[in-house]
């Protein structure tokens, strides 16, 4: 089958579900004969229909040669944005991940390029066969943020999960949720493709990268597509080509453990080799039948951790003292072979400081490798460049980027540039360090420092265009402007200091950085508000106020399992009365073990995985007019004195609510959250059990918030309209 005739079976099975009438809008039949004629004529596009409004003006046909960003056929089956036909109605069909795959193939085949003509373009750049991942996204996603495009990245980043993959056809994107099990978390796989690119220095004109960086970017060399590559004779001219991907996965975070501390109990050869090092099940090609080729799938586990084995045992090792909490060894092996939880210890924080002990190994599906293509038909004429392949741990808000979080930051009017975190935010996609240099065949250069960044194609901007407000589609991205920067450590990969043959020092992405296993890093980066990632869960107020942390994104009540399912199975806090006097009592932080909530399999992003961006944002501004109703919104151990008990999205009607408005004279329209804080007395652990903490309740505060407005109310005291200048 040509490809045309696949498109034209593409479009034959989906136009009965509304897309027959969708595309005759704009003047395209999607049965109509010629079918080749039909994607080449010239359309009168309507972009008022919705999911059409950020379809480039460019654009005028439904196939346009070479330029995927102005073919509307093309736009119409991978844009998140058309979910409904030209009156409103949602579409009955949606297409396939393979099918979207197959017209973009069609895109490239209409006037197949020779090599000559590539090399043509490229102005006698470095010409190569380069792997990215990709993504079809709307304007405000883009590179240059004009109109819907296609973007690139040489690293993709697949999450692991408990159960299988699943394509959400509606979004364009895979989903990691489970309907019927809370605690379930699906993988989530990559694409990748190989691309005809051209090495050039960085252009914000032409390509990019994202975010250009004026400093930095025109100096840097940056891999940019220029043809994609599949199979068969359509794709260039005068060649038959097959190509593959190949893939090398890697987990070696335990051998690293062993390479840092001595005195383990392990050493070379031992630490090099299985399961100290893993590079079997981590990662498989899903079948391209129905997702299409080039999809990278984490393997599906039981558990998001488990026990290590070694020649048949459990794996122990020394427990090094000083690991910061980058390593799980809270499960004591004694000398008769039984098992102690340090966690019913009082002193468990210190024992593991010390170190010294036998503790057991576990290890999870993270890893970090590469995807190289490999065509050949080319290999002699051109080079091959690999992508940077990431296998992170499951992210708790998959609707939310980083990047839109800091563009919001940056243009939010009613924060300050800095002081809302406890550290700088960044995304991993504006981060420009090498990737993981000691990769098996050493596919990677310490001068290639563009490999997270994300570009577009070379010289296919369309013209502005006035689109009014522009919006971001809530699905997941799987491209490195939904990761973490790698602040010691990120939440995706970490990074090291090498130093190279001409005595330098570099930067470089490793994912053998992170913690082992991963719950022990999304424990400290959760109970410091969100402190490197930025787009986490914030745990800040499920335990006992420490140092000067205080909550910074907050979740609800419902979120930390007061009537619902908490996403880390902690026990949030409580208001008591001890001796007369009110009590908060907390699960101490000491005593939180997240690689056990990963044993027991009691994660889960059933709550927090369907926060939108614009709900994520709008609990960062909430908190924040909070503390400077308080006085505290540049003074952080004064937020410190005032730990958030209570949180809440208040349903009408409500008693309080009427209450409060007519105490205070003022009404509050459209949405309004609920908090409760109070003034903190001393802290000391509890008589009843070393493993809580009680806090010293010295002042109660209750304040109702909407866009305008904030009522107040202090103790007993009647309510107020609080002043949001203080």
């Amino acid at each position: 089958m040509t490809l045309l005739e696949s498109v034209s079976h593409v479009c034959t099975r989906l136009a009965p579900g509304g897309w027959h009438s969708l595309m005759l809008a704009h003047g395209l039949d999607l049965l109509g004969e010629p079918f080749a004629a039909e994607l080449q004529k010239p359309l009168n596009i309507d972009r008022s229909i919705p999911g059409f409004a950020d379809f480039t003006v460019a654009g005028s046909r439904a196939i346009e040669a070479g330029v995927p960003a102005h073919s509307l056929l093309y736009h119409a089956l991978a844009s998140p944005d058309v979910l409904c036909d030209e009156n409103g109605q949602t579409l009955q069909l949606f297409p396939t991940a393979a099918e979207i795959e197959t017209v973009l193939d069609y895109v490239y085949s209409v006037i197949p390029p020779t090599l000559d003509s590539l090399r043509h373009k490229a102005r006698g750049a470095p010409l190569a066969v380069v792997a990215f991942a990709s993504e079809y996204r709307c304007a405000a996603d883009t590179v240059h943020g004009r109109h819907a495009d296609l973007c690139f990245s040489r690293t993709g980043i697949a999450r692991v999960g408990t159960a299988p993959a699943r394509y959400d056809a509606m979004r364009r994107s895979f989903l990691p949720f489970v309907d019927d099990d809370p605690h379930g978390i699906r993988v989530m796989p990559v694409r990748y493709s190989a691309y005809i690119a051209v090495q050039l220095k960085g252009d914000a004109e032409r390509f990019g990268p994202m975010d250009f960086q004026v400093d930095l970017d025109p100096g840097l060399d940056f891999w940019v597509p220029l043809h994609k590559l599949f199979n068969g004779s359509q794709c260039l001219e005068g060649l038959n080509l097959t190509l593959t991907l190949d893939n090398h996965q890697i987990n070696e975070k335990l051998r690293h453990i062993h390479l840092r501390h001595s005195g383990t109990g392990w050493q070379e050869p031992q630490i090099s080799q299985p399961p100290f090092v893993v590079t079997d099940n981590l990662a498989h090609w899903a079948s391209a039948v129905d997702l299409g080729p080039g999809l990278l799938v984490p393997e599906t586990r039981a558990r998001l951790v488990a026990p290590v084995e070694y020649q048949g045992k459990p794996l122990s090792f020394v427990l090094p003292a000083n690991t910061g909490g980058m390593v799980h060894g809270r499960h004591r092996v004694e000398a008769d072979g039984s098992i102690e939880d340090l966690n019913d210890h009082e002193g468990v924080d210190e024992l593991v400081r010390q170190g010294g002990y036998r503790a057991l190994h576990y290890q999870d599906g993270t890893a970090d490798g590469w995807v190289l293509p490999r065509c050949r038909m080319l290999e002699n004429c051109l080079p091959t460049v690999a992508a940077y392949s990431l296998i992170g741990p499951p992210d708790f808000y998959p609707l939310c980027t980083q990047r839109r979080l800091l563009h919001w930051l940056r243009n939010e009017p009613s924060l300050p540039d800095a002081g809302v975190w406890h550290a700088r935010l960044e995304a991993l996609s504006n981060v420009r360090y090498c990737a993981n240099l000691d990769l098996q065949d050493q596919l990677f250069s310490p001068a290639d420092r563009g490999v997270s960044a994300i570009v577009g194609l070379v010289d296919q901007l369309g013209p502005p265009q006035s689109n009014g407000a522009q919006t971001s589609p809530s699905r997941p991205t799987s491209l490195p402007d939904g990761a973490a920067g790698v602040f010691g450590p990120g939440w995706e990969v970490g990074w090291v200091r090498q130093r190279t043959a001409d005595d330098e020092w570099i930067n470089v992405l490793a994912g053998y950085q992170m913690a082992s296993p991963f719950p022990e890093d999304a424990k400290i980066c959760a109970a410091l508000g969100s402190f490197w990632p930025g787009v986490a869960p914030d745990s800040a107020r499920v335990f006992e106020p420490r140092s000067t942390l205080h909550s910074i994104i907050p979740l609800t009540d419902e979120e930390i399992g007061m009537g619902g399912v908490a996403w880390d199975n902690q026990r949030a806090p409580q208001l008591i009365t001890e001796d007369e006097h009110l009590i908060v009592q907390y699960h101490a932080y000491a005593h939180a073990d997240y690689t056990q909530v990963a044993l027991d399999g009691r994660f889960s992003l059933s709550l927090t995985g369907h926060t939108a961006q614009a709900a994520y944002q709008q609990r960062v501004r909430s908190m924040y007019r909070v503390y400077r109703v308080l006085g505290a919104a540049s003074d952080k151990p004064l937020r410190n004195a005032w730990p958030l008990l209570s949180f809440v999205e208040l349903q009408r009607p409500n008693a309080e609510l009427e209450t409060a408005q007519e105490e205070s004279g003022r009404v509050l329209d459209g949405w309004v959250q609920r908090f409760l804080l109070y003034r903190r007395g001393a802290v000391k652990v509890a008589e009843s059990d070393f493993r809580l903490r009680h806090v010293e309740v010295e002042e109660q505060v209750i304040m109702l918030l909407s866009a305008d407005a904030i009522l107040i109310k202090r103790d007993s005291l009647p309510w107020q309209v609080a002043d949001e200048a203080i």
